[in-house]
């Protein structure tokens, strides 16, 4: 695979900073966006990331990141907007401004920086009818299953993965457009061993897959031109009913 240009949101963590690492061993170039500087950042740094700070709650800045991007670099290939935060019910409850930023994070900024980097940095359409660029969102396997206890996060992948529809109609030919879809990946320190006995046995694959089964995920979209309003499920299967 040729080396590519890469922007990820939210690298600083968990699924974000693997894919990073994997993506920068691989030889790709890779910018990535942070809010709070990490260690996982720093090592990432070193290893040639482009760090660049985005707050994906204030979307008055969007149109300037672009242009920040642009700046930066005359070609984009993949955006993987991958940023994410978690918020339960009961909390949205005691304060609306939770389940509001979810919407914002999730949907409309991401939505908002696709559309400014477009207009920053825009995608070509080329003769050869093949996508000069793709843009991944990662939503969540349990859009389909549902949960009683994080509607609003639910609901918020659920609306950034119906939009994938209409982005690639937007932006085609020259803009693939996709998502994955991931499950359980890997556990928390804090989850106990009877909390990962319970999740395990509820899968029809009971094992902890680790966050490079996204990356591996990304490697096929980006090998693979001819995938395009696609939803990729990393959920193991699920027992229902259990």
């Amino acid at each position: 695979m040729s080396r590519q240009t890469i922007l990820i949101t939210g690298v600083t963590r968990r699924v974000g900073a693997h894919l990073a690492e994997h993506l920068l061993d691989a030889g790709h170039r890779v910018i990535g966006t942070y809010r709070h500087e990490t260690d996982a950042l720093k090592t990432l740094t070193g290893k040639g990331l482009i760090a660049m700070p985005l707050d994906l709650l204030e979307r008055d800045r969007l149109a300037g990141f672009a242009d920040m991007v642009a700046n930066w670099t005359d070609r984009l290939d993949l955006i993987v907007h991958n940023a994410s935060i978690w918020h339960g019910d009961e909390d949205c409850a005691a304060d609306p401004a939770l389940a509001t930023a979810m919407y914002t994070v999730h949907v409309t900024s991401p939505i908002e920086l696709t559309e400014a980097l477009q207009r920053s940095l825009p995608a070509r359409t080329r003769d050869d009818g093949r996508a000069d660029r793709q843009v991944v969102f990662l939503t969540d396997a349990h859009i389909d299953e549902g949960d009683p206890h994080h509607i609003h996060y639910i609901a918020s992948k659920a609306a950034i993965e119906s939009s994938i529809r209409s982005l690639a109609l937007r932006y085609a030919p020259h803009t693939r457009v996709n998502a994955i879809a991931p499950g359980l990946l890997m556990f928390h320190p804090e989850d106990d061993a009877d909390y990962r006995r319970q999740r395990l046995a509820r899968r029809l694959l009971p094992f902890e897959p680790g966050p490079g089964v996204v990356a591996e995920t990304i490697d096929y979209l980006m090998a693979c031109p001819l995938i395009n309003q696609a939803v990729i499920r990393l959920d193991t299967g699920r027992r229902w009913g259990n």
